[in-house]
């Protein structure tokens, strides 16, 4: 037991030094294609919706690929929920990917955390995006580039000048569509 308690903490503590930025050669392809690349992917959520990374395009979209089971998923999930909630009108949003796990698990999370964003599972969108530990994160920007990938628990704090700076792009391409 005292080993587990040792990699969670170092597990933790790498999760939150190492966040990495998306590759240039990577953001770039991505931003030529508004369809998010090699990252889109389809979703069926738990109330039976039928989703796809593009559908999210116009939108700051944060993929959060997680587990019920994992703590620094729990610890990240307070801060996410504060996000969608200050940002979800402004044209941010949050695509939840379970990963190892069952409908039952996430529903008691959901419940528990009051998650109020689009969940579903899927263990292909994990193997696909090459997640190699638990939570990983993809913030993409409205235009279905890649801001930036968080390995590890992601930090509310982290995330919101990101999204904040991101969302400025949202607004801009709203008022130029208005005028």
């Amino acid at each position: 037991m005292h080993k587990r308690y040792i990699i969670v903490a170092f597990l933790l503590i790498v999760s939150l030094l190492y966040n990495v930025p998306a590759e240039s050669s990577q953001k770039k392809k991505l931003a030529d294609n508004a369809n998010y690349g090699n990252y889109n992917f389809s979703l069926t959520t738990l109330d039976g919706k039928k989703i796809r990374l593009a559908d999210y395009a116009g939108k700051v979209v944060l993929v959060n690929i997680w587990a019920p089971w994992c703590g620094p998923c729990r610890m990240e999930a307070p801060g996410f929920v504060k996000l969608y909630s200050q940002y979800k009108d402004k044209g941010f949003d949050i695509l939840g990917v379970a990963v190892k796990t069952n409908e039952s698990d996430v529903r008691l999370f959901m419940e528990k955390y009051n998650t109020r964003w689009h969940i579903g599972i899927n263990d292909e969108v994990a193997e696909a995006y090459g997640t190699y530990g638990l939570p990983d994160s993809y913030l993409f920007g409205p235009d279905g580039s890649l801001i930036k990938r968080f390995i590890g628990f992601a930090r509310e704090e982290a995330l919101k000048p990101l999204i904040e700076e991101a969302l400025k792009q949202v607004d801009t391409s709203s008022k130029k569509s208005t005028h």
